[in-house]
Formats: C-alpha cells, sequence, structure tokens
C-alpha cells in the first residue's frame, strides 16, 4: 500500500477532497500541518475514534501512552493536550508524526512494523488503530498476550459488521480481563483493561459515558 504525507493546506486547495472531509476537519482543529494518503483516500483517525479517545482521556487520568498505528499523531496529541504526560508514536511510516507532533517534547517516535515490535516499558494506555486493510491481520498476528498495558483501545470495524466483531472478541478476549464494546459514529471498537487498575478506569469511564 503506498503511503504518503501531504500538507493540509495542499489537501484544502485539491478540489477533489472536500475541506468538510472528517480526517481533515480533525487535522485542523488539531493544527496539523500534514495528513497521510492512501489510495488517494486521507487516512484516519476516524471521527469516531477522535471522539472516543478525547473522551477517555479527559476523564480518566493516564500518564504514558503508546500509540500504535499513529498516523499523523493526532490522537497522541488529543491525549496530550488532555494532559496525559507521555507518548511513544509507532508506525511504519513516521513522517508525518514527526513533523505535527514536532513541537511536543514529551512525545518520542519509533518506526517500525507493529508486527515486529517489542516494548518491554508499561503503559497506561494504548491506542491501536490500524487503517482497514491490515485489521484483519492485527487480529490474528498481532501480540496482544505481550502487550504491557492497564488499558487497550482497539477499533476494530464498521458497527454492521456484527459477524467480525464477534469473531474478533472471541480472539482477543482471552488476554484481557474485561472487554467493553462502544459504538462511536458507525465506527465499533473494544476498551480493553488489562490489569485490576484498567478495569477500575474503565468501570468509571463506563459510567461516564
Amino acid at each position: 500500500m503506498k503511503t504518503k504525507f501531504v500538507p493540509v493546506e495542499k489537501i484544502l486547495k485539491n478540489k477533489k477532497i472536500s475541506r468538510f472531509s472528517p480526517s481533515l476537519l480533525i487535522a485542523k482543529e488539531l493544527k496539523l500541518k500534514y495528513v497521510v494518503i492512501e489510495e488517494n483516500l486521507i487516512t484516519g483517525p476516524a471521527v469516531g475514534t477522535a471522539i472516543l479517545v478525547d473522551k477517555l482521556t479527559k476523564n480518566i487520568k493516564f500518564n504514558n501512552i503508546l500509540d500504535l498505528c499513529c498516523g499523523t499523531g493526532a490522537l497522541t496529541k488529543i491525549s496530550i493536550l488532555n494532559g496525559a504526560k507521555f507518548s511513544l508514536c509507532v508506525d511504519k511510516s513516521i513522517n508525518a508524526a514527526k513533523v505535527n507532533l514536532n513541537k511536543l517534547k514529551n512525545v518520542k517516535f519509533l518506526q517500525k512494523d507493529i508486527f515486529k515490535l517489542k516494548v518491554n516499558d508499561f503503559f497506561d494506555l494504548t491506542i491501536l488503530d490500524p487503517p482497514r486493510y491490515l485489521i484483519e491481520k492485527v487480529v490474528e498476528k498481532f501480540d496482544f498476550e505481550n502487550l504491557n498495558t492497564d488499558i487497550l483501545i482497539f477499533w476494530h470495524g464498521s458497527t454492521e459488521e456484527n459477524e467480525w466483531h464477534n469473531y474478533v472478541r472471541s480472539v482477543i478476549e482471552k488476554y484481557f480481563k474485561k472487554i467493553y464494546s462502544f459504538s462511536v459514529y458507525g465506527e465499533e471498537f473494544f476498551i480493553c483493561a488489562k490489569t485490576d487498575t484498567g478495569t477500575k478506569k474503565l468501570d468509571k469511564f463506563f459510567k461516564l459515558w
């Protein structure tokens, strides 16, 4: 899949892409300079992902975050603006995030395939927001077992894909103490607690939601 990052200003002048594209509106709200383009489409984050990360990090305190498939770095910036102390951004193509977040001193970048990733550090929150074409591979190949985190946010498709969501849950539930499902703007998410601390945080957030 060919990936490139393009200046937001250039996209705004492109008559083929509406200035009201959700990903573009998110980029403008966060004052990001670049967006990621794949197959001539702006990719991520989806509106639902941005809303969920925003509400979670506003209401629950997280010190350090692991942002997998970080793309433009939008979800990290939302988290940092909401009080997170540190984020590690990981992606095979890290350039857009580096440029967009270069003024944030509490962010580090790792250019890495998430399927080859070994991170020993513990993270309060992990965000896994893969591009659509990678979802099946993530479910089958990602190392959920050795993910060191309190809570995982995992986007795994559109709301109407019920059979697929049930399958995803059956695959990952053995690695987590509790899983809540969230449907936000047509997108489906699991928020998963892996520790007792994560379970308490997740229960609190579910009541607030």
